[in-house]
């Protein structure tokens, strides 16, 4: 897309804005997956109701694809080899160029020590009051990425730049974004493929399921009374604050994978190549597994893990995401206790995977 021409530039502006319009055309006809795929609410909750009240097994949106919100379909197909991530030419032209940004594995995380350290110093010279995601969520994974990626100097600021403006890859992948976003995104994975081959672009998707899961846990703790002071007094917790926190706000919402052979879903007759996607964050809410599912509870005692999107598929994403937000806690696990929100906490649109935090202000 880096070279196309002035029609070919027309041409994807127009599928865009037509796969725009047929998601909301459908959503406002009764499908609530694909009201969910617009991604216009901070919170995708009713949607995730709605589309589990549609069918007693997984739901078959006007978009294609199959959409299963409980938990045992869930962990069915995430974890059934029967179902894998390779979408061949099942996905629309301007998904294309987004299949690929989970394609490979990344390193072992960080020791959670040496993080909480970085987050703790970094909150330090923050400042009073400070943007949570900017000063800290997208900043410090990016240093470990780029030491993965054996960059310094000139490279590592390019590269650095090349995260930021790959923000968008793993919600393109379902969602159309505005035209200048989709290119500016692929070029950017382009650039990060040739800087640092398929890692580069793994490094995209790892820097911002951390960062959202790094401002969900904050969040979480500042919200839930009485847990910052808790966390305060036993920095320990932060392993069960970042639990519940990829519980009910995992880092990645939406995992999409394509059936290799024609199986049974809860009662669905899936055929092969069908695209099936689960819906993490709606099964992690089970009622019939989880009680309360909605209540945010560090001392939840639940007889089944929650789902992560990585199942059988294991790229080490989800794992990067966990380890930093159990680090940021315990980093920040002193100051929280005086930490309050100094303004409103920003989503971005179209932003249906990562449901992603564009700014959270803080004081302190």
């Amino acid at each position: 897309m880096t070279g196309m021409t002035t029609t070919d530039r027309s041409r994807l502006g127009s599928r865009l804005q037509m796969a725009r319009g047929w998601y909301w055309a459908f959503g406002v006809n009764g499908d609530p997956y694909a009201m969910l795929l617009c991604g216009q609410d901070d919170t995708p909750g009713r949607w995730y109701e709605q589309i589990r009240s549609a069918s007693d097994g997984p739901f078959r949106s006007r978009s294609g694809a199959w959409v299963v919100t409980r938990y045992a379909a869930a962990s069915q197909v995430l974890r059934s080899p029967g179902f894998t991530r390779a979408a061949g030419e099942a996905a629309a032209d301007w998904a294309q160029p987004f299949l690929d940004v989970r394609a490979a594995a990344g390193p072992p995380p960080a020791g959670v020590d040496e993080l909480a350290q970085e987050y703790r110093e970094s909150a330090k010279s923050s400042g009073q009051r400070f943007d949570l995601m900017g000063a800290l969520a997208r900043e410090i994974p990016v240093r470990g990425l780029l030491a993965y990626l054996g960059l310094t100097g000139a490279d590592a600021h390019r590269v650095t730049a090349l995260l930021r403006s790959s923000a968008t890859a793993l919600d393109a992948r379902l969602t159309p974004q505005l035209l200048a976003v989709t290119e500016e995104t692929v070029a950017a994975l382009a650039s990060l493929r040739q800087q640092a081959g398929a890692e580069g672009v793994w490094a995209s998707a790892a820097r911002e399921m951390a960062a959202n899961a790094v401002g969900n846990a904050v969040l979480a703790t500042l919200r839930t009374p009485g847990l910052a002071r808790r966390l305060a007094d036993d920095p320990a917790l932060a392993d069960r604050i970042a639990a519940e926190t990829l519980r009910t706000a995992p880092p990645a919402h939406l995992e999409v994978r394509h059936a290799t052979t024609g199986q049974t879903v809860e009662g669905a007759n899936i055929a092969a190549g069908d695209e099936v996607v689960v819906a993490v964050a709606a099964a992690n809410r089970d009622p019939e597994v989880f009680t309360e599912p909605d209540r945010f509870d560090v001392d939840r005692t639940a007889t089944r893990p929650a789902l992560t999107s990585g199942l059988n598929h294991p790229d080490g994403l989800d794992e990067f995401a966990a380890r930093h937000a159990a680090a940021a806690l315990r980093g920040l696990a002193e100051t929280l206790p005086d930490t309050a929100l100094a303004g409103p906490v920003v989503h971005r649109r179209r932003s249906p995977v990562l449901r992603g935090i564009s700014r959270c202000p803080v004081e302190i």
